[in-house]
């Protein structure tokens, strides 16, 4: 028995352990895995969720006036009248008396010549608009998403570049040293790399720093940290193609984009909100019934009554002219605002296709320069090491080569962030735009 508690313990543990990376360990998050974690956790979205539940139950408030409403009460209370000298006359020695009652109403909208139904159909466009803004919400937590996560890895690889810069300086300081104490180079050649050196673990430092700023940024648009220990992030392996023309993709935009289905909505509730105050100037139809128990005494007496009933405010100070004028004006305001947003989709569109073509056009140049900077260092190298060539010379290529292999990471990193800026501006994924993660 003991052995079996024993066997039983232990696995247990190793259950316990098997849950929990090892010590060291570190977590690989992926691109989809950041997305889906900013989706669920983002405060801002979900804030933008419960804008949806409060829409929802507005609608609910205003659809209620179709419904029957039915009111029930029941009262007691204590009474004096000097009528009650009457009955003292008659042998009753208080003019106190109790009262009791007990009423059930109901009253039913028949019809308001549109007042009810504006409302709801405001009521019902307004939660509509609130969908859409939910749905552009969530695509632009996911563009940041992407954007910072890019970020990072934009800073990751600019790390990199600057620690091999550091290492290849560090070892040209030493062959310095070397040369100056066989007397084949000048003091002046030792100093020129201790600075360059020193300026190697500058930019180490600011790229490092960089690196935890934009994973800082990340975290906050993902709500939180991934992972409760280290983690890296998936590179990505495989660029998305560019779209060959712009005018399609405005096109689709303007159907696909959130905002402007949100705004169509807006012109609806608005247009609907001018329906309800125009029905103002008619009069509402209402049925109603009412039955009633009370009396000074029980048994209690019964009562009822039902009937239908006719009410029209004949003048209201100019409220109801006044709000139609306000709600026409708003109509009128919301078809404006449309054109504009056209007007601005289309330069969205249009800005990110461009920042996407350069960025491509980028990669192509900046890895034609990064090939000749590294032939330029070797050949610089090779100089140095045979004694013809100078340090200024031997920095100047470094310096070069440097430079190549930070704008080779910048532009690839800044393509996959106009990509996404581009999806983002057009309102859905484009063909081949998953990016593959390692």
């Amino acid at each position: 028995m003991i052995g079996v508690r024993c066997w039983a313990i232990l696995l247990a543990g190793l259950m316990v352990l098997a849950a929990f990376p090892a010590a060291g360990a570190e977590r690989e998050l992926t691109l989809s895995g950041a997305v889906s974690l900013a989706l669920k956790q983002n405060p801002t979205l979900e804030a933008s969720r419960q804008g949806v539940a409060q829409a929802e139950g507005r609608l609910t408030q205003t659809s209620s006036r179709w419904w029957p409403q039915l009111t029930g009460s029941a009262g007691y209370s204590r009474n004096y009248s000097e009528q009650s000298r009457i009955s003292a006359l008659e042998g009753s020695s208080s003019n106190h008396y109790n009262y009791y009652e007990t009423d059930l109403a109901v009253t039913q909208k028949i019809y308001d010549f549109g007042q009810t139904g504006g409302k709801v159909e405001a009521s019902k466009q307004e939660l509509s608009a609130t969908r859409h803004d939910l749905v552009t919400q969530r695509e632009k937590v996911v563009l940041e998403v992407k954007a910072q996560y890019f970020e990072v890895l934009k800073n990751q690889h600019l790390v990199t570049v600057a620690q091999k810069t550091l290492a290849s300086q560090a070892k040209h300081v030493e062959q310095a040293k070397g040369y100056y104490d066989t007397g084949l180079r000048p003091k002046i050649d030792v100093t020129r790399a201790q600075v360059d050196l020193a300026n190697a673990r500058l930019a180490l430092i600011t790229a490092q720093y960089n690196r935890r700023r934009a994973r800082v940024a990340l975290e906050k648009v993902m709500g939180k940290r991934p992972y409760p220990g280290d983690y890296t992030l998936a590179d990505i392996t495989v660029s998305p193609p560019l779209p060959p023309k712009l005018e399609p993709l405005v096109a689709e935009a303007l159907k696909q984009r959130p905002e402007a289905a949100s705004l169509q909505a807006g012109i609806q509730a608005a247009e609907g909100r001018l329906t309800s105050a125009k029905g103002g100037f008619w009069p509402s139809f209402d049925a109603g019934a009412d039955y009633e128990l009370a009396n000074a005494d029980f048994p209690l007496d019964k009562g009822w009554s039902a009937g239908v009933y006719l009410t029209w405010p004949l003048f209201s100070g100019f409220l109801t002219k006044g709000q139609v004028s306000e709600y026409q004006a708003q109509v009128r305001q919301r078809q404006a605002q449309f054109k504009e947003l056209e007007l601005t989709i289309s330069q969205e569109v249009e800005q990110a296709w461009l920042v996407l073509r350069e960025s491509a056009e980028r990669i192509d140049v900046a890895e034609t320069a990064r090939i000749n900077a590294e032939e330029n260092f070797r050949l610089a190298q090779g100089r140095y090491d045979a004694g013809v060539g100078n340090a200024i010379e031997f920095t100047d290529a470094q310096v070069s080569l440097f430079d190549a292999r930070s704008a080779v990471v910048r532009a690839r990193y800044d393509y996959l962030q106009a990509f996404a800026a581009l999806e983002r501006a057009i309102g859905r994924p484009l063909a081949g735009s998953r990016v593959a993660s390692r």
